[in-house]
């Protein structure tokens, strides 16, 4: 997998409160972007017990990243959002060892984080999902000037902290999925595709979209792409929308190809497909 950006993921909002507002802006540090994370996805099968993941800086400033593990839920539409842990989730952190629990990088500097898996040899079959969060840390405040006078307003100071998560999977036993592209339709007035990415199983699946004008004269042309996409347990559908160019011409009598392939360095094997014939 590639490296991951912030830019992408989660911007979490913690609230301060000031009695002035300061004469300059604090200096900026850990910001969307900053940080990449490679792998962006860690999958334990088999005999496979540890793993590293590669943190790096990539920005202009120092920063500092406090590491944890967090049970995240993905919705119908895709979207991931933090959960508070639930007594599974509590016990599934105990599979888990990772060192470090922080790091501090200087402008294009890079550390690794190790990661181990211990299952227990009563862990039932099927998959179990937690999150690595890697959640910036605010530098801490300036200290305001002394008001020669009790201040008439009361000011808030909102400081952004950003965070990167990437999913940490465990598979026990014999785990598989089926995946279906189903009701493709396709807004000619939005020139947006629509569909539905339908799991089965018990584990997740993780791969590619591509759609593909097919011309009743035949050959193939790409229209739109869209890199490792998810459907998590215990979801068994997720809503797709994919926006394809506005300037391309879509024949009358044309079939779009939708197909859903595990990603390239994971043997790229067709996992589903979809046909769309244009009116």
């Amino acid at each position: 997998m590639g490296p991951i950006s912030t830019r992408i993921l989660t911007l979490l909002l913690a609230f301060g409160l000031g009695l002035a507002i300061p004469a300059q802006p604090p200096p900026p540090s850990g910001g969307p972007g900053d940080l990449l994370v490679a792998p962006t996805r860690v999958v334990f099968e088999g005999r496979r017990r540890s793993a590293v993941v590669s943190l790096s800086n990539v920005g202009q400033t120092r920063a500092t990243y406090r590491i944890s593990l967090v049970r995240m839920e993905m919705d119908e539409g895709g979207g991931i959002q933090e959960r508070p842990l639930d007594p599974g989730s509590e016990n599934l952190q105990s599979l888990f060892r990772y060192s470090p629990r922080e790091v501090t990088l200087d402008p294009h500097e890079s550390q690794t984080v190790r990661i181990q898996v211990r299952k227990p040899a009563e862990l039932p079959t099927g998959e179990y999902r937690l999150h690595l969060l890697f959640r910036a840390v605010p530098p801490p405040p300036e200290a305001a000037p002394v008001p020669s006078a009790a201040p008439k307003d009361l000011s808030i100071k909102l400081t952004p902290i950003y965070g990167v998560a990437i999913p940490l999977i465990i598979r026990q036993g014999e785990t598989s999925a089926k995946v279906a592209i189903t009701d493709p339709h396709l807004d000619l007035a939005t020139h947006t595709l629509t569909f539905r990415l339908d799991r089965s199983g018990n584990q997740s699946v993780f791969g590619d979209l591509r759609a593909s004008l097919i011309p009743a004269s035949g050959g193939s042309e790409p229209l739109v792409e869209a890199s490792g996409l998810a459907v998590y347990p215990p979801n068994t559908t997720r809503h797709v929308t994919l926006t394809l160019p506005p300037a391309r011409t879509l024949p009358p009598g044309s079939r779009i190809r939708i197909t859903y392939a595990l990603p390239p360095q994971d043997g790229g094997t067709l996992l589903a497909e979809s046909f769309l014939t244009l009116p």
